[in-house]
C-alpha cells in the first residue's frame, strides 16, 4: 500500500467514524452524547496530526535528497566540463604538432625546417614524438573514460533526484487532503462544542427559573403563614468559567556544555509557538525545524531534516541523556525528532494542534538517541 493509499484509507475511516457517531450514542443523555462526539472527533484530529507530521518530516528529507541529488549533478557537470576543457587542449596540441610534421615533411630541408644538426638528432626526436603522441592519445582515451563515467554518474543522480521530487509530490498531496480532513474535523468539533454550551445554558436557565420559582414560593408560604425569617441565597451557579491555566513547570537541569545549554535555553523559550511544516522561526517550527534552529543559535549546524539529523549525532542509550540530546522517532529517525531539557522531559514541535510544547520522554516508542557532536 503505497502513501496516497495509506492516507486515503485513514481519512475514509476518520470520516465514516464522524458520520456514525451520533446514532451510536443515542442511548446516552444530550449532552453526554455531544461529549463523546467532541472527543471522538479530537482522537481522529489527534491521530492525523501524527500523521501529517509524519508526512512533513518525509517532505523534509525528500527536499533533504533533491538538493544532494543537484549538488552531485552541478559537481559532475563542473568536471565533466574540466575533462572535455582537458581533452580539447591535448587535441589542438596533437594537431599543431601534425601540422608541423606535415610542414616539414613539404619542405626542400625537413632538417632546416626542424633545426636538427645530424641525423642522430632528428631520429631522437622522432621518437620523443612518437611517444609523446602515445602518451596523449591515452590521455585522451582516460578523458573520455571519465567523460562517460561523469555522465552516466549524472543520470543516476537526475533519476535519484526525479524520485525524490516524485516522494515529495506524493507526500505534499497526502499532506494537503489530511490537512482538508482536519479543516473539516475542527469545524464539526466547533459545531459540537458549540450545541455543548447550548444545551449548558438551556439547562442553566431551566435550573435559574426552578431555582426562582422555589424562593418565590418560599417567600409566598412564609407571608402567608406570618413568618418574618430571612431567607438565605443560594451561591451557587449554573455556569462554568474557564479554568486558569497552570502555569507550566520547565525542568531546570545543568546542561553538560556551554552549547547544550545554549541550545536548552533557546528551545524552552519556543514552548507555546505555533507548529508549521518547513519552518525554523522565528514564530513557527517542524520538529526539525526547532532541532535545529536550538542548535545553531549555539553554533553547531543540523541539516532541517530529522533523518538527517539522526545520521549527525552520536548513538547514545536512554540512560545517557543530558540536556541537549536528540531523541528520535521512526526508522533511522525519519519521522520526528525532540530535544531533550532534563527530568525526563523534552520540548517538541509537536503537531498542528499542539505546537511547540514540554512533555514527557516516550522512552517506549523512540527509534533512538543521539548526542550533537
Amino acid at each position: 500500500m503505497n502513501l496516497r493509499t495509506k492516507v486515503s484509507v485513514v481519512i475514509l475511516v476518520t470520516t465514516t467514524a464522524v458520520a456514525g457517531l451520533a446514532p451510536a450514542l443515542s442511548g446516552a443523555s444530550p449532552v453526554d452524547d455531544k461529549r463523546r462526539q467532541a472527543a471522538e472527533i479530537q482522537r481522529q484530529i489527534d491521530a492525523n496530526d501524527h500523521q501529517i507530521v509524519t508526512l512533513s518530516e518525509q517532505l523534509n528529507g525528500a527536499t533533504y535528497r533533491i538538493n544532494q541529488a543537484q549538488a552531485g549533478i552541478d559537481e559532475a557537470k563542473r568536471r565533466t566540463d574540466i575533462a572535455e576543457a582537458e581533452r580539447r587542449r591535448i587535441r589542438n596540441i596533437l594537431s599543431r604538432r601534425a601540422a608541423q610534421m606535415y610542414r616539414g615533411a613539404g619542405s626542400a630541408s625537413p632538417l632546416e625546417q626542424m633545426d636538427v644538426k645530424n641525423v642522430g638528432e632528428l631520429a631522437s626526436r622522432s621518437k620523443y614524438a612518437a611517444a609523446a603522441a602515445d602518451r596523449d592519445d591515452i590521455l585522451i582515451s582516460k578523458l573520455q573514460q571519465a567523460k562517460e563515467d561523469l555522465a552516466a554518474r549524472k543520470a543516476d543522480l537526475e533519476r535519484q533526484q526525479a524520485a525524490a521530487q516524485a516522494e515529495a509530490a506524493a507526500a505534499t498531496a497526502s499532506k494537503a487532503r489530511l490537512d482538508g480532513a482536519n479543516r473539516q474535523q475542527q469545524a464539526l468539533k466547533a459545531q459540537v462544542n458549540g450545541e455543548i454550551a447550548a444545551i449548558l445554558e438551556r439547562e442553566a436557565r431551566a435550573r435559574d427559573a426552578a431555582q426562582q420559582a422555589a424562593a418565590a414560593q418560599r417567600a409566598t408560604t412564609q407571608r402567608s403563614s406570618g413568618s418574618s425569617g430571612s431567607s438565605g441565597s443560594s451561591g451557587s451557579s449554573g455556569s462554568s468559567g474557564s479554568r486558569a491555566s497552570i502555569p507550566v513547570n520547565v525542568p531546570n537541569v545543568p546542561a553538560p556544555n556551554a552549547r547544550a545549554a545554549t541550545a536548552v535555553a533557546f528551545a524552552k523559550a519556543q514552548i507555546g509557538k505555533g507548529y508549521v511544516y518547513a519552518t525554523s522561526g522565528p514564530n513557527t517550527y517542524d520538529c526539525s525545524g526547532l532541532t535545529a534552529r536550538a542548535w545553531q543559535e549555539a553554533g553547531v549546524s543540523l541539516a532541517h531534516y530529522s533523518g538527517a539529523q539522526y545520521q549527525q549525532t552520536m548513538r547514545i542509550g536512554s540512560g545517557d541523556l543530558q540536556p541537549g540530546d536528540l531523541i528520535f522517532y521512526g526508522p533511522g529517525g525519519s519521522n520526528h525528532v525532540e530535544i531533550y531539557i532534563g527530568g525526563g522531559m523534552v520540548v517538541s514541535a509537536s503537531n498542528p494542534s499542539s505546537g511547540v510544547k514540554l512533555s514527557g520522554v516516550r522512552y517506549g516508542t523512540a527509534s533512538g538517541y543521539g548526542r550533537v557532536r
